[in-house]
């Protein structure tokens, strides 16, 4: 184990993450040797996933460092952090101001997120969340991709700076969105569009052609978009919350590391971003007709 400085020892140990993990061979029912391999806590023994020869993996300790060392340089602080599904990914997180959008205060974060079960490499996005409903958004900025398991430690800092340097811009264009939703009033075909997007049905089809089950889902999210209405106002951003209102308070396990793993890598993850993902379409819509009308 390299050696790490005290903030990494405590960060580790306020974290959960103070642990590491091995790479063992699998062999066949007749004891025959394969080319995978088991990914394996050292402390709990539990079994995190199945990895290939070349897969190198990053242990807690070096994410941690690098990321204490690259935060420290830009100013900001790392003290907050999990693990997702017993340990198959954990991640970190360096506190950034908060910004006000709509009628919100939003508590903003760069996250750095490592898997431990081969399925994604390292990489940074932003996890915000709005104070008076606590609904939390995670977005993923797959286009950073310079940090990786096998660089000496100098090069692991240097690469994580330059990543957070572009998280940090990526984040501040990010409460630019949605403070451009906020100035944009809601209407009926935007939530359809959006329902049609993240649930896959058509919200004007009679009840008969639509399942109980998808039927009770659009009703619940009917529920969750009212709810935000009433506290931002009749906008796109309102939609917004309205989404991850449903994903964060309805649809999401109650269990806390559950809850994140749904909310960062899981269906409540994919369902956020491919509502972000249409409202934003809508944005982008509505002042090209505002540019052209002003014009």
């Amino acid at each position: 184990m390299e050696n790490f400085n005290l903030a990494t020892f405590e960060l580790l140990e306020a974290t959960g993450l103070n642990w590491t993990v091995k790479k063992e061979p699998l062999f066949a029912a007749d004891n025959k040797a394969t080319e995978s391999f088991g990914m394996f806590r050292n402390d709990t023994g539990k079994w995190l996933g199945t990895v290939g020869n070349r897969y190198a993996p990053m242990q807690n300790y070096e994410l941690a460092e690098t990321i204490v060392q690259a935060t420290d340089q830009l100013e900001l602080k790392t003290q907050r952090g999990g693990q997702l599904a017993g340990g198959s990914k954990v991640y970190l997180q360096a506190e950034l101001p908060d910004s006000f959008i709509g009628n919100s205060n939003v508590k903003r974060w760069i996250t750095g997120l490592n898997s431990h079960d081969g399925s994604s490499s390292i990489g940074f996005g932003s996890s915000s969340t709005v104070i008076i409903c606590q609904n939390t958004f995670y977005k993923a900025y797959k286009d950073l991709s310079k940090f990786r398991h096998t660089q000496s430690a100098q090069e692991r800092i240097k690469a994580a700076v330059a990543d957070l340097r572009k998280a940090l811009q990526l984040d501040n264009d990010l409460m630019d969105n949605f403070k451009r939703m906020a100035d944009i009033q809601l209407k009926d075909e935007m939530i359809e569009a959006v329902i049609r997007k993240i649930f896959k049905v058509d919200p004007n089809a009679s009840s008969e052609k639509v399942s109980t089950r998808k039927f009770n889902i659009v009703n619940q999210f009917a529920g969750s978009l009212q709810t935000e209405i009433g506290l931002e106002g009749n906008t796109l951003w309102g939609l917004f919350n309205g989404i991850t209102r449903f994903t964060n308070h309805v649809a999401a396990p109650q269990e806390a590391e559950k809850k994140a793993d749904f909310l960062m890598t899981g269906s409540g993850f994919a369902m956020a971003s491919a509502g972000y993902d249409e409202i934003m379409k809508w944005v982008e819509a509505n002042e090209v007709q505002y540019q052209f009308i002003g014009k």
